[in-house]
């Protein structure tokens, strides 16, 4: 289980999407396809660690690269 840094910032799906520049329905597609880490829910909140979207960002840049 990994540990949450209390500095380590959550974003929303609406946040992702707009980072990402997509939907929400393909924020849900890329977690079930395993893309992005699951979501931690607190509550009805739904939030991804930056920390999490960051290592997917660069594992993607990493394969682009080779």
């Amino acid at each position: 289980m990994q540990t949450i840094n209390s500095t380590d910032r959550a974003y929303s799906t609406k946040e992702l999407c707009s980072i990402f520049q997509i939907h929400k329905s393909t924020v849900r597609r890329w977690v079930l396809d395993g893309t992005l880490p699951p979501p931690i829910k607190i509550g009805r909140s739904t939030r991804f660690l930056k920390s999490e979207v960051d290592q997917v960002i660069n594992q993607k840049k990493e394969e682009r690269v080779a």
